[in-house]
């Protein structure tokens, strides 16, 4: 390997490197051990945990002079404690009557304390591990989703009359007011996650009446609480698309850091003295809103008015965990704001939505109009190829799964796919690199009689490769072609869904680290707090890879590379999910018979020469 390979070799690893830095939602102070698990899987499980209300039990306050991107973006000062948003003045009169709708996917209940959705229960998705039966729960019973804000009389604590149609399949919600307006709504439930709501204002009063500006609230979500102690991967988001003319969302938790405080040090973060960061920010959009979708690792809410009718603003709102060191997000929300309209006697007003609560699963949401699919599986600006090339996996990979009903697997045969497709440049390359090493001589008698001369040295060398049709860059090409590949199966499997407790013979979870045997300790710097084979697997293959590749170069850089690179490649990915490096231990296990088989051959070739 030459010196220009090892360049390479390493600005690669550090794009590896950075990427997870610059696409996670969590800053510093998260690596290790978490605390304990406030909420499971971004929700609630109702058995086993009682989610509390951030916006009443933390102070609001605002970041100073805060960088957060385009100037149309504005945030929202607050030099005092607010109520968690929907909450007025008055009380309850009436006892809590809660209905249910249902499918075969979903229960979503809704609550007359505020006519808003208080949890949405998940059918098809466990919400433990060990548990098979209980099912995912979205609790938002501290603030409940669809709940209205700024509106007298129609808040989570006013009392409204809700009724289950005959049909069974939408939820009637009725309300009247002091100021003469009767709020009507209904909610509608589908065949899937999704659900219709239209909300109607009428002005029953001979005068007319002004119809404040109101804001309509999704719930809070946490993050999810894993077994992996990987630094900057929660996934804990915000995304809102604007109606200003283009398709790409705005990502939020690249804005977060900024809105909280802190400042420097690679992608943003530094560690901070927690009392020096602000508890709680709020932010705005700045254009008309087309939805809000507030996420976390596997699940999503989308709240998104009809396409004639968008709403005027969104506010975004995130909460820091301060039982946690230095900057780690709680929770996040947002709500959709719409301006004040004044309603002339016996005039009335509506709007509609869709509401998506459900899994972040690429197939569902492909189907929802206007972007909504963009939540997930994010590319950098000009990079709408990579975003294909995602998309292209993860339909391989299921499609793999269909037949062969074992994620594990698939993700097998997906890496025999990818490997057998790249086949054909790894063999040229390393049929290359061989040519190279056997003109190593060569050119170092080339480099010792030009030493002093280095523009003939080089004109010399690249003569000698002309020659001998060798390309010294060629060696390189396979790995800067399977590099994007990588980074986008890093994207797709660290996130997906489907291998959410996917088991595979030994590993129970193919989303998570095996975590085969837990040590009851960490390890000093590294963090490390349980054996996982799989990386072990991967470091071993990487070495071996290493020795049988034909290098042209020093000895002692190729040692160095051998041996410095597995390692540090060990460090940084000892606890990313097993899926992964199931991946990449297979990837590189290919890759070693690949050279064998060559060596085998070229060994043939020599014999029978």
């Amino acid at each position: 390997m030459n010196k220009f390979e090892i360049t390479v070799v390493v600005l690669l690893f550090i794009m590896l490197v950075m990427w997870g830095f610059f696409t996670s939602s969590r800053g510093p102070g998260q690596a290790g051990p978490q605390p304990p698990a406030k909420q499971q899987d971004g929700t609630n499980t109702a058995a086993t945990v009682e989610q509390t209300d951030p916006c009443t039990t933390q102070q609001t306050a605002v970041a100073k002079a805060p960088a957060i991107g385009p100037a149309t973006n504005t945030v929202q000062a607050a030099d005092k404690p607010k109520a968690q948003p929907g909450m007025a003045d008055e009380g309850h009169e009436s006892e809590e009557r809660v209905v249910t709708l249902s499918n075969d996917h979903t229960d979503v209940s809704v609550t007359s304390w505020g006519g808003a959705i208080k949890s949405v229960k998940l059918k098809d998705y466990r919400a433990t591990l060990e548990n098979g039966e209980e099912r995912v729960l979205m609790d938002f019973t501290a603030g409940p989703a669809l709940a209205l804000r700024d509106l007298p009389g129609l808040t989570t604590n006013n009392d409204f009359e809700v009724t289950l149609a005959e049909s069974g399949k939408t939820i009637l919600v009725e309300k009247p007011t002091a100021l003469g307006i009767r709020f009507r709504r209904s909610i509608s439930i589908g065949e899937d996650y999704s659900l219709r709501i239209r909300d109607s204002y009428a002005n029953e009063t001979n005068v007319p009446v002004m119809l404040p500006g109101f804001g309509m609230d999704m719930g809070p979500m946490r993050s999810i609480q894993t077994k992996a102690a990987t630094r900057g991967l929660t996934y804990l988001d915000v995304d809102t698309l604007a109606d200003s003319g283009g398709a790409r969302p705005t990502r939020w938790s690249k804005k977060f850091r900024n809105l909280f405080g802190v400042r420097g040090g690679l992608a943003g973060c530094v560690r901070q003295n927690p009392d020096k960061l602000q508890p709680s920010v709020k932010a705005k959009e700045g254009y008309p809103v087309i939805w809000a979708a507030v996420k976390n690792k596997f699940f999503v809410q989308i709240l998104s008015p009809d396409s004639d009718a968008p709403a005027a603003d969104c506010e975004v709102r995130a909460d820091r965990d301060e039982e946690v060191g230095g900057f780690c997000l709680d929770t996040v929300s947002a709500s959709l704001l719409y301006d004040k309209r004044t309603l002339a006697p016996g005039e009335s007003t509506e709007l509609a939505f869709e509401y998506y609560a459900g899994p972040k699963k690429y197939d569902i949401l492909a189907k929802l109009d206007r972007h909504r699919d963009k939540v997930m599986l994010h590319a950098w600006k000009g990079w709408g190829w990579f975003r294909s090339a995602c998309i292209g996996l993860l339909w391989l990979l299921n499609a793999i799964y269909s037949i062969m009903p074992n994620y594990g697997v698939a993700i097998i045969l997906l890496t025999v796919i990818v490997r057998v497709f790249f086949w054909p440049i790894t063999h040229k390359g390393t049929e290359n690199m061989k040519k190279m090493q056997k003109l190593q001589p060569l050119v170092n008698q080339i480099r010792e009689k030009y030493k002093n001369d280095p523009q003939r040295m080089h004109q010399e060398q690249m003569a000698l490769y002309r020659e001998h049709k060798a390309n010294p860059m060629m060696g390189c090409l396979p790995m800067l072609v399977q590099v994007p590949v990588f980074i986008a199966l890093f994207t797709v499997l660290r996130s997906a869904v489907e291998l959410r407790f996917a088991p595979f013979l030994w590993i129970p979870d193919l989303s998570e680290p095996e975590r085969l045997v837990e040590f009851g300790f960490a390890l000093p710097l590294l963090k490390w707090d349980c054996l996982n084979i799989l990386p072990i697997v991967m470091t071993a293959t990487m070495v071996w890879q290493q020795k049988l590749t034909p290098s042209s170069g020093d000895p002692q850089q190729q040692k160095m590379m051998a041996t410095v690179m597995p390692v540090m490649m060990l460090a940084l990915l000892y606890n990313m999910a097993s899926a992964l490096m199931l991946y990449w231990s297979v990837s590189q296990s290919l890759a070693i018979l690949q050279l064998v088989l060559q060596k085998r051959k070229t060994a043939r070739e020599e014999a029978a020469e």
